[in-house]
């Protein structure tokens, strides 16, 4: 038997017991009041009615307060199920077996913290939606679609973590830009002096950082601002160099005082208001100077063009033909002819810089080249080489030879790169320079050429001189076809040793399109003739003399080879 079981039966037992001895007694009562057994009945009869209407009445109090026992589980059951959702925590089953009470209670209990961790988070999000709200206020932006209401999920709440975050970094980077450019504003309107014109700008100039609107529109705004003052410094500035320019060219041809200019320079640095309109001033002055002494400007102006004309290559022809340089009535309109004229080749020279200095880097190596070539030739070199002169020598003309072909390539381009965009030849003292370069190797090659052979010459007259006098000679002569003469050549072992050893003079790789080789002269062997017995005798001394000094005269003259 169930423990419930029990205690109904135990229930009836006393309820019943409480009946036997209260009904009797109370029928004992009514008889002694002498009530008819009728009237007892009916008592009896509503005792048990009024005793049964208490029961109802308990039993229906105890089921309302059951149902509304019922109806708060089923209440809390509904906010536990909404806040785990919310929440995005684990739903909590309580199983039939648990009472009704106990069930209730821990509802709340559940309830009650799930509320504290819902309060919690929701301090949270109301700070993070806070500053979110200050920080798209700041940036004009609009702020975030989440219901303010609810508590967000733990994905939306993350979202709106890595909002604000990115909002945090852009209002940092627009405060940096903003200082930045506020900065560059108050430099630039102190350089051009001036001051704030609007009511946004004066707002700009004395805002805090901290405070003022960053939105994209008041920053492009700045920006502006900003770009507009550099463009006017700008502008300012190329002003400022076109006036110097010009001062300082009329300073020259006016002949001002290096003092006065030195001043002046000092009293009128940077590119400000002021300064345009310093030098806007004295190039007034010196224009009125000018006009006064046009004569002496003219003659200035052409010192001027002769320079410009220089360091253009300018060839005499088209010197000539500028005509204006000639006359000798001086007037405004000559005086403007002249500065057209050097305007036109400063122009020029300044827009192709890289090719008039690659010339001019080209004449001078092409004429350190000559140099070291005449001295090769000077045979008295040799008795004052103190101090490895030739040796240094060498180092040079093979610097020179390494160097020439390479400047030489690179002006080739750009002259050819001038051509292409312009449609004609750059000229260079009136000729195309890419064959003046051609011209002068091939003249070089021929030069070498004639000096190789007039070498030869010498040294085969001077054979024949020294046999015809008895000299014997010391190997052979050779047998070489010639093209103008017969000559006879020859040479000791020790010369054809160093002739084997020597340099060629033109070597092949320097031979370009349009240069030329000239073929070596030879000279023919003269007849042999076989020498008497006398004529051995009369040689044997002399000929010991005379190869001696043969010997020293081709050491003395070989270095020479090399040149």
């Amino acid at each position: 038997m169930s423990v419930d079981k029990a205690f109904e039966e135990e229930f009836l037992r006393e309820g019943t017991e409480v009946l036997k001895h209260v009904i009797p007694k109370m029928v004992q009562i009514w008889k002694q009041l002498g009530f008819p057994t009728a009237k007892i009945q009916e008592r009896f009869r509503t005792a048990v009615s009024h005793h049964k209407e208490l029961w109802d009445s308990m039993l229906e109090e105890e089921q309302n307060n059951k149902k509304k026992i019922v109806s708060t589980i089923d209440r809390l059951g509904r906010q536990h199920h909404q806040l785990c959702k919310e929440l995005g925590t684990h739903y909590r089953e309580f199983g039939d077996e648990i009472p009704l009470l106990e069930m209730e209670k821990l509802l709340q209990e559940t309830l009650a913290g799930l509320n504290k961790e819902k309060e919690e988070r929701m301090k949270s999000v109301r700070a993070l939606f806070h500053e979110e709200d200050k920080l798209s206020a700041r940036l004009n932006v609009d702020p975030c679609s989440l219901n303010r209401d609810r508590i967000p999920t733990s994905d939306q709440f993350n979202m709106l973590q890595e909002l604000v975050s990115k909002l945090k970094m852009e209002v940092v980077t627009r405060q940096v830009q903003f200082v930045t450019l506020r900065d560059s504003i108050k430099n630039s309107m102190a350089e051009l002096e001036m001051s704030a014109r609007s009511s946004f700008e004066m707002d700009l100039l004395v805002s805090d950082p901290q405070s003022i609107s960053l939105s994209d529109a008041d920053m492009n705004k700045i920006k502006e601002i900003q770009q507009g003052l550099v463009s006017r410094i700008e502008k300012n500035k190329r002003k400022t160099a076109d006036l110097w320019s010009v001062i300082e060219t009329l300073w020259e041809r006016l002949n001002i005082e290096t003092d006065v200019r030195e001043i002046f320079h000092m009293q009128n640095r940077g590119s400000a208001p002021s300064t345009i309109t310093s030098l806007e001033r004295e190039l007034t002055r010196l224009e009125e100077l000018k006009r006064q002494n046009i004569e002496r400007f003219i003659h200035a102006v052409r010192q001027d063009l002769i320079s410009w004309w220089d360091r253009c290559y300018v060839s005499d022809a088209e010197r000539r033909n500028f005509t204006p340089f000639y006359a000798e009535i001086y007037t405004e309109d000559l005086l403007e002819l002249h500065e057209a004229q050097v305007e036109k080749y400063k122009e020029l020279h300044t827009t192709n810089k890289d090719i008039f200095q690659k010339v001019l880097h080209r004449e001078n190596l092409w004429k350190r080249m000559e140099d070291i070539e005449a001295r090769g030739r000077d045979p008295s070199r040799l008795f004052g080489n103190r101090g490895c002169a030739l040796l240094q020598e060498e180092k040079e003309r093979t610097k020179i030879m390494k160097e020439l072909p390479r400047v030489e390539a690179q002006l080739t381009e750009l002259l050819n790169n001038y051509e292409r965009t312009h449609g004609h030849v750059l000229q260079i003292n009136g000729q195309d320079y890419r064959q003046v370069v051609v011209n002068q190797w091939v003249l070089y090659e021929e030069q070498k050429e004639n000096e190789k052979l007039q070498r030869q010459r010498e040294r085969a007259d001077k054979l024949v001189e020294e046999a015809k006098g008895g000299a014997k000679p010391n190997t052979p002569m050779k047998r070489r076809l010639g093209t103008t003469a017969i000559r006879t050549q020859m040479e000791s072992p020790k010369a054809k040793q160093r002739k084997l050893l020597m340099p060629s003079t033109a070597p092949q790789q320097r031979l370009g399109p349009g240069r030329r080789i000239l073929t070596e002269a030879m000279v023919n062997q003269l007849p042999q003739g076989t020498p008497s017995d006398h004529d051995a005798s009369v040689m044997s001394t002399y000929s010991v003399f005379t190869e001696n000094i043969a010997a020293r005269i081709q050491g003395a003259s070989s270095p020479n080879q090399n040149y």
